[in-house]
């Protein structure tokens, strides 16, 4: 399986031949970036087989990018303010299940929100901004790869509930670019996690062979 940082939050999965794109476009929350114009532009000129959006906030999606794949007969899933289906899909030998989630906070009361399970030759688990604790209710296969926003791994609590979900590996997204760190997400998160030796916090445009 390939994947590639394309946003803030969002990354490209190629899995058994498919290409899934999960909050992969998005525009500029300070200190979170946007997606680069030229992995838009790629983007855009080759709409991945299936475009997902776990919700509306500006750092996770882009309508003029929904609108763009909607025109060109792509497939969206997620809520209805991001013009996505809530219905699983099966394409090839993957099947993308959204799963209705709580976004973490106090935007939960008012965000509607998918998280999505990625089943094929491996099995992914895509939250957005669930809230960690929610995944305890939650019957799961055992996961290959946990993709997850830093609140899985600034506290000593997201953490040990990102490990108590046995994932082979854990990607970690949402994470601003050192030099642009105002909020100091990256050393609470390295000293959270210190030892780890499956978690992966890749950079933007960087690809992963996971």
């Amino acid at each position: 399986m390939k994947l590639t940082r394309t946003a803030n939050a969002g990354v490209l999965l190629e899995l058994d031949g498919v290409t899934i794109l999960l909050d992969g476009v998005c525009r500029e929350v300070k200190p979170y970036p946007a997606t680069p114009p030229e992995i838009k532009a790629e983007l855009t000129e080759s709409v991945p087989d299936v475009v997902a959006f776990t919700h509306a906030h500006k750092d996770h999606y882009d309508p003029g990018f929904a609108a763009c794949v909607l025109q060109k007969n792509g497939v969206i899933l997620g809520p209805d303010d991001c013009h996505g289906s809530m219905e699983t899909i099966q394409v090839g030998n993957v099947r993308i299940t959204p799963i209705p989630s709580r976004h973490i906070g106090a935007a939960g009361k008012t965000t509607p929100h998918a998280s999505f399970l990625i089943s094929g030759s491996r099995q992914v688990l895509f939250t957005g901004d669930a809230a960690p604790l929610q995944w305890r209710q939650v019957d799961l296969p055992k996961l290959d790869v946990l993709i997850a926003p830093y609140a899985y791994a600034n506290t000593a609590t997201g953490w040990e509930l990102s490990k108590s979900m046995n994932a082979n590996t854990i990607v970690l997204l949402h994470m601003p670019a050192l030099e642009d760190d105002t909020i100091g997400l990256w050393p609470v998160v390295e000293q959270t996690t210190s030892g780890a030796d499956n978690l992966q916090i890749p950079q933007m445009g960087q690809t992963l062979q996971i």
